[in-house]
């Protein structure tokens, strides 16, 4: 099943670029047409691979076709083995949850809060996602990496500006300038700790 799927992304990557090198196609393929952006850098390819072979085979696969933007999402341990590969092709990516428990029995418990300092110690962008809305939120999420390696600043930048940068779209949001798209919150203790958080007032524009 590997190798058949392999040979259909092969066959429609090489399409995709044939496809994308035709400056008025007479025949619309609405499929191939889709894909064009990854070619000229408009669109960004996002993938999700749980094993460090994956990851590598994934972005080598990108690369080879000329797709210009890829992001790593779901990224944990696995992908902090190959941390000089993603590097190296300048590759950033979304953590995982933060509040997840570690991959493996032998992992640092503590793992998963240390991961985005980590990646950024290393000059990777990293942004943060999280889906355990029972727990915290987002915010929260961000806090924790305080206690383990990044600045307040940092942690802010992993919810706003990096992922903002990482999906393309920080010329929109991500931070507070004229012409973006103003989202504020105001709060009377620290936005990104679960115990004095008040939010006092919130505008989304």
């Amino acid at each position: 099943t590997y190798e058949k799927n392999v040979e259909l992304l092969e066959k429609m990557f090489s399409d995709a670029v044939a496809y994308a090198a035709i400056e008025k196609p007479a025949d619309v393929n609405l499929r191939l047409e889709s894909l064009k952006g990854l070619f000229d850098g408009s669109k960004i390819l996002f993938i999700t691979a749980a094993e460090p072979k994956g990851i590598i085979a994934a972005v080598s696969f990108g690369k080879r076709y000329g797709v210009k933007k890829i992001v790593l999402t779901g990224a944990d341990e696995s992908a902090w083995s190959v941390k000089d590969f993603l590097k190296e092709n300048n590759i950033p990516v979304l953590l995982s949850d933060p509040f997840s428990l570690p991959k493996f029995d032998y992992s640092d418990i503590k793992l998963p809060y240390k991961l985005a300092a980590m990646f950024t110690k290393e000059g990777i962008l990293v942004g943060l996602t999280y889906s355990k809305q029972a727990y915290a939120n987002l915010p929260f999420a961000a806090g924790e990496t305080v206690a383990y390696g990044l600045t307040k600043e940092e942690a802010l930048k992993t919810v706003t500006i990096n992922s903002a940068k990482i999906l393309g779209i920080d010329d929109k949001t991500g931070t507070l300038e004229t012409g973006k798209d103003a989202n504020i919150v105001v709060s009377t203790g620290d936005i990104l700790d679960m115990v004095t958080n008040n939010i006092e007032y919130a505008s989304i524009t």
